[in-house]
């Protein structure tokens, strides 16, 4: 089989829409990571990530026929682990990553302690986001998208994504503020 550069890209999605497995195949690896990525920042726990990842692939697969020529493909399936992730979040399937445990995080250096704890006072407070404040948030701080970018994908305006953006980072900024401000001290 060949590696995912070896063919472009509009190439794979002419053969996988033809039923083309191996095509397909290489699509997903090619987009795979970003993807898991995403759906974790979105989900919060390695478990729903997978799953929602998955997911995205299966819808993906499925919705392949819409697929239309000129889309941006990454563009077009970021869409749809978007979509996945709401409906998770919106259904309120939030987990606890497996593994999570206090006693574990004893031997660490000081400054270590510090970044984890800080990580974690950050994860908890981006999960307790709203979900379509979460969702502008994710899009343009971890995944770099403009503000025209994030609405054309989510089909909002621009000012709905700046407003949701501002108040995802106030609602960030309170929750984090008397957590930053003892360590401070």
């Amino acid at each position: 089989m060949r590696q995912p550069d070896q063919w472009d890209e509009r190439q794979l999605i002419s053969r996988a829409k033809e039923g083309d497995m191996e095509a397909f195949e290489l699509l997903v690896k090619k987009f795979q990571q970003s993807i898991y990525y995403l759906c974790l920042r979105m989900a919060g726990s390695h478990q729903a990530a997978d799953d929602l990842s998955q997911e995205t692939f299966i819808k993906a697969y499925f919705a392949l026929p819409k697929f239309q020529e000129g889309m941006n493909f990454f563009s077009w399936i970021r869409r749809i682990a978007v979509n996945a992730s709401l409906n998770h979040l919106k259904a309120g399937k939030r987990e606890e990553p497996l593994g999570r445990r206090d006693n574990v995080i004893m031997d660490l250096p000081q400054n270590e302690l510090q970044k984890n704890e800080i990580d974690e006072k950050f994860q908890e407070a981006l999960k307790a986001l709203p979900p379509d404040q979460k969702t502008v948030f994710v899009l343009r701080v971890f995944e770099n998208q403009s503000y025209r970018e994030i609405a054309q994908a989510l089909d909002i305006a621009e000012g709905t994504v700046m407003s949701r953006l501002n108040r995802a980072r106030s609602k960030l900024k309170a929750a984090l503020a008397d957590y930053l401000g003892r360590r401070r001290v």
